[in-house]
């Protein structure tokens, strides 16, 4: 009698990313990782028992993961400016990490009604803690939306853009969180 295989439940979320890269959010299904894995359906079923499962789990390593990566890359409790530092460093990392994990983002919010309410709260969360009372404060929350609008429309494939493109787009970023307007003041651009 053969070994009795184990699936680890790691690897069928790496494959549950994989195919929503190679296919998108709608060819994630419970055939595709089982196909992905070279296993039964049922092999994915023992681990998730519905896509819905599957996908709460892939948006639950998500969070994990972005909440390590920020105190890893310097954000600290009770101050906003180094989260939103950390999480500018997160984004520009575009051909790494976050852009591994953002269709895990993606089919989570596509999916789930209550993923995309967290989804919701958390943005709002991150921008109500940032201080707009002062001239730093309002450059770092432009800096944190402008960061976020540039992921996001590469990552839908909303533009088509290079990597010496996205260098220079999150080196803006930089300046905006450094209270540097990048285009220089006098160019038509006015404080509301």
């Amino acid at each position: 009698m053969g070994r009795i295989r184990t699936i680890e439940r790691g690897k069928l979320l790496d494959a549950a990313e994989d195919v929503t890269m190679e296919k998108g959010p709608a060819g994630l299904t419970i055939a595709a990782v089982a196909g992905q894995m070279g296993i039964t359906n049922g092999g994915v079923q023992y681990s998730f028992r519905s896509k819905e499962s599957l996908i709460a789990a892939m948006f639950e390593r998500w969070q994990h993961d972005y909440g390590e990566l920020m105190l890893e890359l310097g954000a600290k409790a009770g101050d906003e400016p180094s989260w939103v530092r950390a999480h500018i460093a997160y984004a520009a990392d575009y051909d790494g990490r976050s852009r591994r994990r953002g269709p895990s983002l993606l089919v989570s919010l596509l999916n789930s009604p209550q993923h995309m309410d967290q989804i919701r709260k958390w943005y709002r969360n991150r921008v109500d803690a940032i201080d707009v009372s002062t001239a730093g404060g309002r450059w770092l929350r432009l800096a944190f939306v402008a960061m976020e609008g540039a992921f996001l429309m590469r990552l839908f494939g909303l533009i088509d853009m290079g990597d010496a493109e996205w260098k220079s787009i999150v080196a803006d970023v930089v300046s905006l969180c450094d209270g540097k307007l990048p285009c220089g003041a006098g160019h038509g651009l006015q404080a509301a």
